[in-house]
């Protein structure tokens, strides 16, 4: 098993398993299942904030380094560079909207947070939008798949032993794509 895997997958579902271990009133209230107790919410709560904060701080960090690669081929750091700015964009995201999510979770008395809840609920549920949209739609290798994808449907349609305009789409650049005209060359 690899670490990443390793971090990303096995240590929270560890964490989950020391706080059910440990807390007899784990899954007695109404609305999210955790407890009832702030010490509870906290005890799963914090370790999510800290994590949030840190891939914050870690992708303004590899933003500012985007100007100085050590990667000598040019197409290889445009395009990294291009994620890594999305990347950092939904860590932003995902960082302003679950801190005040958990903030409200928590209950804390000094802040009345009571109707971020179902706010909430909106913005982290279509964060999934953003991230299908940023990351699948926004870079080139999801729109290769999918254009590609697209031209061998064409291809299909209109597969003819006469005619075969299919062949005259030409997928350029990984953007668009161009109907080539042989009689104007």
């Amino acid at each position: 098993m690899k670490t990443k895997d390793f971090n990303n997958n096995s240590l929270p579902l560890i964490w989950v398993g020391i706080v059910v271990a440990s807390t007899p009133n784990y899954g007695y209230e109404d609305r999210c299942m955790v407890g009832p107790t702030r010490a509870l919410r906290c005890s799963l709560a914090c370790p999510l904030f800290f994590i949030s904060v840190a891939s914050l701080i870690w992708s303004v960090v590899i933003c500012c380094n985007l100007t100085t690669p050590q990667i000598k081929r040019e197409e290889v750091v445009k395009e990294l560079n291009c994620s890594t700015k999305m990347l950092c964009f939904l860590s932003m995201a995902f960082t302003g909207i679950w801190i005040p999510g958990l903030v409200a979770w928590l209950e804390l008395d000094k802040v009345n947070l009571r109707g971020w809840r179902k706010l909430f609920q909106i913005f982290n549920s279509w964060m999934g939008v953003c991230i299908v949209l940023l990351l699948g739609v926004g870079s080139r290798h999801f729109r290769n798949a999918v254009l590609l994808k697209y031209i061998n449907y064409l291809k299909k349609l209109f597969h003819s032993n006469e005619v075969n305009p299919s062949s005259r789409f030409v997928y350029t650049n990984g953007y668009r794509f161009e109907y080539k005209n042989y009689y104007y060359q």
